[in-house]
């Protein structure tokens, strides 16, 4: 009697209290160009006609698994030689700033030789030396990338043969695969039709060390029974450190299998390659004369014959210990890769690697197949060559951390993930870089988002932080010491309605409950913020800021009003049903106060900012509303939106604002996600495939371009400075769609959109319907 008498009572209490109703959410896991004109140092592919599917990026990925491990064949018309793997240098993710002189090389170079004739089919060793027969290009006839891998096919006389570079993706929750801090490179023959005899030569140079060319550096030549690898590193590391966006700590690593046939061999580039023209093999002799990266610069290669049977397979690396500085309450600690957890030494990850690397390609090429075919679903074979080339550039932006026990091991359950946001000021887990991120970690593997929120909820909650809104970033890559006077990036409303979203969005996905619990109180705190200063913002910067700091901003005030009433869901989670209907209330309200603010008079458009009425803007938060099915924002507005986007669109894509015809891809395709028609998603969709295949500009796929010209912007109206943003982590972006079908999917059956599909609902009875449902879950619980 008395636990039905309490029950009774229970149910009274809160039943009266009006709540939204929300959704019990389940953890479903999903599991021809021609060749453009070349300069500087590239060679001239003359009698080549490659094709490039399913289009060709303005930069190849090669070996991408981390800010630091980020190789890239520029191909743009800005420099890039057409696509071509043979006649330019692979190239560190800048390829080269203009601030700064640094060409960001990295010599990494293939040879064949067929029949005693060596043919030239990876980078620009002849620059350095002219390579017998003339200087030989192997000839390529098609390259093709998936998200995981990028493809060449070459054909000399009657031999085929394919060179493959492998960025792996693991399963989700494989945090081994994904903490690996290696890629590869495959190289096999398809077609031998004479049995041609074929030997086959790579080789690493200095470069690869740091970004000082001028840094005396050392090596080791290391081998077992299993394994070679060489491990080149500077003399004098500086921990910590970065010069020209490379580490200056760690070693560059470059591995292959043991055969009896392997020779391998270091000593200045031209005296390696000779050997290997000459005998097509190499002495086994190695370069003990430590020096300078620019002084007759040490290479590092291995020779092998190659036959039908299998590839030969190299690993290439960048290996650091500790990998990152982070600040905690009263201590400094240094964190290492995840990997660490698994392996003692670099050499047993090396082994595992090379042993692993049928499985990962196995795993990867599933990976692909699965974006490809929900790419295509989604929206078709443009998004597919989208998401395919924004894969590896999006995960290969952060890195996954662990810390260690009071022994001094690693402890697996301390797994923190810190990104580097990359091109654009090199802040060390940006919050505002992190959301357009955030939809290829929703597709993929929301434990990633997770371990990456962690860092910034555990810093914000140690007291060492003194602002009442979110913390914009916890330093400069790879050093986490925080703002503890503050005075980290002002983006208040941007920064805090980010968090908000992103915590409900994991939640959504995983039903984890205790985190929210965990940090309940700062939500409520930076929610109470976004209440007081959210609706009508004071001037300030938002994500977008460098178009400068602006007041009343439309688009960042539905942000603060989205994070409000993604509160309302998180407190509801967490049985705060008074906070629940409070933050509810508020979001309604202030969405009819923001559109009364923020439409134009003639009712055809969001401004850009209230007070601006012959302004637009790209309305690319309202995403988030869409994203979470919070329907707060009335679908007059998703219309009214996606009928007028089409009216403003240039040659190349829908400009972020009124103000000036540049466009962020990442938000263009966070606008496709609020489109009404597919024939409006796929406008988004569709001019950003066309400003990819224009191949105007030579980078990593770069996320802020001229809409009219599909070139880098200027500033201030000049082109002498340019914003290049390439390689960012905000690729991942381009996965909203992806990430939208999958919330849906997980939100679908017990949102009450269902039942109110107009939501022309009576609140009160909503939350009554809600209150009844939780009560009768903790009933049956309570009673069995």
């Amino acid at each position: 009697m008395i636990k039905f008498s309490l029950l009774s009572l229970f149910f009274i209490i809160y039943i009266i209290n009006p709540i939204k109703l929300s959704s019990i959410h389940s953890n479903q896991i999903p599991i021809s160009l021609p060749n453009s004109p070349s300069n500087n140092n590239n060679i001239n592919n003359y009698n080549q006609n490659s094709t490039f599917d399913p289009l060709l990026p303005p930069a190849i990925p090669l070996a991408v698994r981390s800010p630091y491990l980020s190789a890239w064949l520029a191909t743009g018309s800005e420099g890039g030689n057409g696509g071509y793997l043979s006649g330019r240098w692979a190239q560190f993710w800048p390829i080269q700033f203009p601030s700064t002189p640094h060409h960001y090389r990295l010599g990494w170079s293939g040879l064949i030789r067929i029949n005693n004739k060596t043919y030239q089919f990876m980078g620009h060793p002849n620059e350095d030396f002219e390579i017998g027969n003339n200087g030989l290009i192997a000839n390529q006839i098609s390259f093709e990338y998936t998200s995981t891998r990028s493809i060449f096919i070459f054909q000399v006389e009657k031999v085929k043969f394919q060179v493959m570079f492998l960025s792996p993706i693991g399963p989700t929750n494989d945090l081994l695969r994904q903490s690996l801090p290696f890629s590869y490179l495959s190289i096999e023959i398809l077609e031998n039709e004479d049995q041609s005899k074929i030997e086959i030569y790579t080789d690493i140079q200095a470069d690869w060390a740091s970004g000082d060319h001028n840094a005396n550096i050392t090596w080791q030549f290391n081998q077992n029974q299993h394994s070679v690898d060489y491990s080149l590193q500077r003399l004098n590391p500086l921990v910590f450190s970065e010069e020209c966006e490379y580490a200056e700590w760690g070693q560059a690593i470059y591995s292959t299998i043991v055969t009896p046939e392997l020779t391998t061999g270091s000593a200045y580039a031209p005296e390696l390659r000779s050997q290997f023209v000459a005998n097509g093999k190499l002495r086994n002799k190695h370069d003990n004369e430590f020096r300078k990266i620019n002084d007759r610069t040490p290479s590092f290669g291995y020779a092998s014959p190659l036959t039908t049977n299998k590839p030969i397979v190299y690993v290439i690396g960048h290996v650091r210990d500790p990998y990152v500085n982070y600040v905690r309450s009263g201590s400094q600690e240094s964190r290492s890769g995840y990997w660490r957890t698994s392996f003692n030494t670099t050499t047993e990850a090396l082994e595992f690697s090379l042993k692993d690397y049928e499985n990962a390609l196995k795993e990867s090429t599933k990976i692909d197949e699965q974006i490809y075919a929900d790419a295509i679903r989604t929206s078709g074979s443009n998004h597919a060559a989208i998401v395919s080339l924004s894969t590896r550039q999006a995960l290969g932006t952060f890195e996954i951390t662990v810390g260690k026990d009071q022994d001094g091991n690693f402890n697996k359950s301390d797994v923190q993930a810190f990104l580097k946001e990359i091109s654009s000021n090199g802040d060390m887990s940006t919050v505002d870089v992190i959301f357009p991120q955030f939809p290829i970690l929703t597709y993929y593997d929301p434990a990633l988002l997770k371990y990456m929120l962690d860092p910034i909820f555990e810093y914000s909650e140690s007291g060492l932080y003194p602002n009442k809104w979110t913390v914009h970033d916890l330093g400069r890559y790879p050093n986490a010491t925080g703002y503890n006077d503050g005075q980290d990036e002002p983006m208040p409303v941007e920064e805090a309605g980010n968090i908000l979203i992103m915590t409900l969005a994991y939640h959504q996905l995983t039903n984890n409950t205790a985190w929210l619990h965990q940090h309940y109180d700062i939500l409520s705190q930076w929610t109470s913020f976004l209440v007081e200063d959210g609706l009508v913002t004071a001037e300030q910067l938002s994500t977008d800021d460098f178009a400068g700091t602006l007041a009343n901003q439309t688009d960042l005030a539905i942000k603060a009003i989205i994070g409000i009433g993604a509160m309302a869901e998180i407190s509801l989670s967490t049985d705060h049903f008074s906070d629940a209907s409070k933050f509810r209330k508020i979001a309604e309200d202030y969405v009819i106060k923001w559109m009364e603010y923020a439409i134009s008079i003639d009712k055809t458009h969001t401004k850009l900012a209230y007070q601006l009425e012959d302004s637009w803007g790209t309305l690319y938060n309202l995403f988030a509303d869409r994203l979470l099915n919070l329907n707060l924002v009335p679908h007059s507005v998703y219309e009214m939106q996606s009928t007028f986007y089409p009216l403003v669109a240039n040659t190349y894509g829908v400009p972020l604002d009124s103000r000036r015809t540049w466009a962020k891809t990442d938000w263009e395709m966070f606008a496709a996600g609020t489109a009404t028609s597919s024939n409006d998603r796929d406008l988004f969709i569709n001019k950003l495939f066309d400003y990819l295949q224009a191949n105007l500009v030579n980078a990593a796929f770069p996320d802020l371009y001229e809409t009219e010209t599909a070139k880098f912007p200027g500033r201030s109206n000049t082109s002498t400075w340019r914003i290049e943003f390439i390689n960012r982590p905000v690729s991942g972006g381009h996965f909203s769609l992806l990430a939208l079908d999958k919330m849906t999917k997980v939100n679908k059956m017990n949102h009450y959109s269902e039942y109110f599909p107009n939501k022309n609902y009576n609140w009160n009875w909503v939350g009554i319907w809600e209150k009844f449902k939780i009560l009768f879950e903790k009933l049956i619980k309570f009673l069995f």
